[in-house]
């Protein structure tokens, strides 16, 4: 059951005050105070409203609380649950009875930490005990199938003309969203912070708005020091044309993988990094930004310098050595010229596979390639 009205209050009036907003800000979807602003909103109606009894209400008001969106329910001054609508009734999962089950209608509650929370001392108990209202508490419901659903409960204790406390209402918002999506973004958040790359995001103008650890131990610079700057502040002065052009591909909602180029650090000396960049788009989809991941390619620049300087080293000391076995085999075969030419053809065919192994450093050749140089070989033996 619904309250009943005091005083010449009628059903349609009742229904204006619960939906009339109190003076208050206005308030949006995009209002991070909505909650709050909401709770408030419907705690005010019922205070102007003035019930006065537990009883059955007109049936335009209980039309309007059953259709309204927000999880709606009320007490007697024991607790005892004497209406709820059908949204409180799919936040619970089930149907508590009437007049039986106490302050909450779900099967089970829990508090924001995991830890059960006795119907008993839930925020409407709470209110009813206290006689006050409740505002700034979680709650978790666990349904019937074992899903839980987090709300933010607004309990408002209800009195008569003389004062006397004659129930409570309650009204219980799904969070269970926000939740999701703030535990997303703390783990998002956790894994950015512990990168040992450095990942940085910008706005379109090339605003620094973002800086983790990683960034810090690159660069030099605290976030306290660079965000808010110019992230050309990380280029150095004859590279400052790469920004425009990383600017305009993220504009068009490109994605740049794995570029690699030089950046400065704060002491001046020059690192040299592999840049990924990929655009960053609001919940309307449009690109306001993008973000920067800078690994520090330095050792593996250097590895493969020395790597070159090896493999240019020992081409030049095998080609040194074929060479002196070639004059060594003109001399000695040089009355059998059959047999020389043969065998000369043998130290060249091993020159050219050498000089096509080591042409990508010893990583990759065509299985062509070598057949043909097979080939030649073969042609040229006896």
């Amino acid at each position: 059951m619904i309250p009943i009205l005091s005083r010449a209050h009628t059903s349609s009036e009742a229904a204006n005050e619960l939906v009339r907003e109190p003076d208050l800000p206005a308030a949006s979807t995009s209002d991070p105070h909505l909650l709050e602003w909401m709770g408030r909103a419907f705690g005010d109606a019922v205070e102007r409203a003035k019930y006065q009894a537990l009883g059955l209400g007109g049936t335009h008001l209980e039309d309007l609380i059953q259709a309204l969106p927000a999880a709606i329910y009320t007490t007697d001054a024991d607790g005892r649950i004497t209406f709820f609508n059908n949204a409180a009734a799919e936040l619970w999962g089930c149907r508590p009875e009437l007049g039986t089950s106490e302050f909450c209608g779900s099967w089970k509650l829990y508090w924001p930490d995991g830890s059960s929370m006795p119907h008993g001392q839930c925020p409407m108990a709470l209110a009813l005990k206290e006689r006050r209202e409740v505002r700034g508490m979680e709650a978790v419901a666990e349904r019937p199938d074992g899903t839980r659903v987090h709300f933010v409960p607004y309990p408002t204790p209800l009195y008569d003309d003389a004062g006397v406390l004659v129930g409570a209402v309650n009204m219980l918002i799904d969070i269970s969203d926000r939740k999701r999506a703030d535990m997303h973004g703390q783990r998002l958040a956790s894994i950015v912070e512990s990168s040992d790359d450095a990942i940085v995001s910008k706005d379109l103008d090339g605003t620094i708005t973002s800086w983790n650890r990683g960034a810090e131990r690159l660069f030099g610079y605290k976030a306290e020091e660079i965000i808010g700057k110019s992230v050309t502040i990380l280029i150095p002065s004859d590279r400052l044309d790469e920004e425009p052009q990383i600017i305009e591909r993220v504009r068009r909602g490109e994605r740049i993988d794995h570029y690699d180029t030089v950046r400065r650090r704060k002491d001046g000396s020059l690192i040299d990094i592999s840049l990924t960049v990929s655009p960053i788009r609001d919940a309307d989809g449009r690109i306001i930004g993008a973000s920067k991941i800078s690994r520090d390619i330095t050792e593996r620049k250097r590895a493969h310098e020395q790597q070159n300087l090896l493999v240019n080293e020992m081409k030049h000391r095998i080609k040194n050595s074929l060479a002196t076995i070639q004059a060594i085999a003109t001399q000695t075969l040089n009355q059998h010229p059959k047999e020389r030419d043969a065998f000369i053809a043998r130290v060249h065919a091993l020159d050219n596979a050498h000089d096509l192994l080591t042409s990508a450093t010893w990583q990759t050749a065509s299985l062509e390639a070598l057949v043909i140089i097979g080939r030649y070989v073969a042609r040229d033996l006896p």
